[in-house]
């Protein structure tokens, strides 16, 4: 059973920039989706009586300050968060701390390129969508059962993980949402989203 959390809202989030592989920390709102998305996690566990959860999260800075937040709320020490690169968000090379709308500005044909595959497009020093599902797919294999593990990623990766458990076309994966306020339980062939309030900061 794995709970796939994206981490809350980051600055470049709230401006619109891509952020791929590169970096920004999270808001004053992402902080609070964070928490209340561990507090969430915490009584769903104990209302189904499940183990104590392990807990991965990609090895970028946002992902690992929500696990952090997460860990807390379920009583973890941040310490045990195994770190895994493979569900690492996608890299936009040369493409990242920019908006789309610039991008389609700058370099229209290698973006009218991307439009037109989305799924294969390797962007310029980055990775498509089909190289990022390669790696998903690596870590997803190696996965064993036993107690309730916690994965938190980032939006992209998310969606395309999503779509790997319930073996979905590229086109169902485009239309997935990415949301910071709420979480996903994959289990027994079902994805089911939890979503939490939480006050605009």
């Amino acid at each position: 059973m794995i709970y796939l959390v994206r981490h809350g809202q980051t600055v470049w989030n709230s401006i619109g920039r891509l952020q791929g592989q590169k970096d920004s920390p999270l808001t004053a709102r992402g902080v609070a989706q964070a928490g209340a998305m561990g507090s969430l996690l915490a009584e769903t566990l104990r209302r189904e009586n499940a183990a104590p959860p392990k807990i991965v999260s990609s090895p970028l800075g946002r992902a690992w300050q929500t696990a952090a937040i997460v860990a807390d709320r379920l009583g973890i020490d941040p310490a045990a968060i195994t770190l895994e690169p493979r569900i690492a968000e996608i890299s936009f090379g040369d493409w990242e701390a920019r908006s789309e709308a610039q991008l389609a500005e700058l370099f229209p044909e290698t973006w009218a390129a991307r439009q037109a595959d989305k799924w294969n497009y390797i962007t310029p020093g980055g990775e498509s969508y089909a190289l990022v599902a390669t790696r998903l797919k690596s870590w997803m294999a190696e996965l064993e059962d036993g107690a309730p593990l916690v994965a938190v990623s980032h939006g992209l990766a998310g969606r395309i993980l999503r779509g790997l458990y319930l073996k979905a076309t590229p086109e169902e994966v485009f239309a997935m949402d990415e949301p910071q306020d709420g979480f996903f339980r994959l289990a027994q062939g079902v994805v089911t989203r939890f979503d939490v309030e939480t006050e605009d900061a």
